[in-house]
């Protein structure tokens, strides 16, 4: 991201066009890091918790350099700490963070992940979290976010959960959003912008 770091949540429910837009926002990016849950990433070398060794080795050769790393965790409540530590530490990346409901709950929140979130932005980190299911991430996530795309969703539950975050508008623009339409909302914005994936 050229621009200032920042948080980045991508919301909507499974083929909505989430990781499209995902990998279109990273395209340019120099310094990436992918948590990959679903195996929805390829621009980039991809490891997993098998060549744990291989992944060391290599991150040693390039962390000072540029590099795209898409890590697909086998355990990821377990494997989330030390990923973490690691963007946390490394500094100056961009995050991107599939199913991020999953390891950022309303009532469980890795401490090096509310590191990220609330003090990442001195270290350049932007962090982009994707997820299927909004209801219940963690308020410091949402809290810190300054723009939310949200594709189509019909789950009752998470509607009302985006009325509750991002306003009424929120709510009609994606009732009417088509296929792979998105509402955006900025923190520095009054209007909800529609887009396309």
């Amino acid at each position: 991201m050229n621009e200032e770091q920042k948080i980045i949540l991508v919301m909507g429910k499974r083929g909505s066009g989430k990781s499209y837009l995902v990998n279109k926002l990273i395209a340019a990016e120099r310094r990436l890091l992918v948590w990959d849950r679903m195996s929805e990433y390829t621009q980039g070398i991809v490891f997993t918790p098998e060549e744990k060794s291989q992944f060391r080795e290599f991150f040693y050769e390039v962390y000072r350099k540029s590099f795209r790393i898409i890590y697909r965790p086998l355990h990821p409540t377990q494997e989330i700490g030390w990923i973490s530590e690691l963007v946390y530490v490394l500094g100056n990346v961009t995050f991107v963070v599939e199913e991020v409901d999953s390891i950022c709950t309303s009532y469980q929140l890795h401490e090096t992940m509310e590191g990220i979130i609330n003090r990442g932005r001195h270290k350049n980190i932007t962090l982009i979290g994707v997820s299927h299911a909004p209801f219940g991430i963690h308020r410091d996530l949402t809290r810190q976010a300054k723009e939310v795309y949200v594709f189509n969703t019909n789950e009752p539950r998470d509607l009302a959960y985006l009325r509750n975050l991002l306003g009424v508008e929120m709510e009609n623009k994606v009732n009417n959003l088509a296929k792979y339409e998105y509402a955006l909302w900025r923190d520095d914005q009054d209007e909800i912008e529609i887009g396309k994936a």
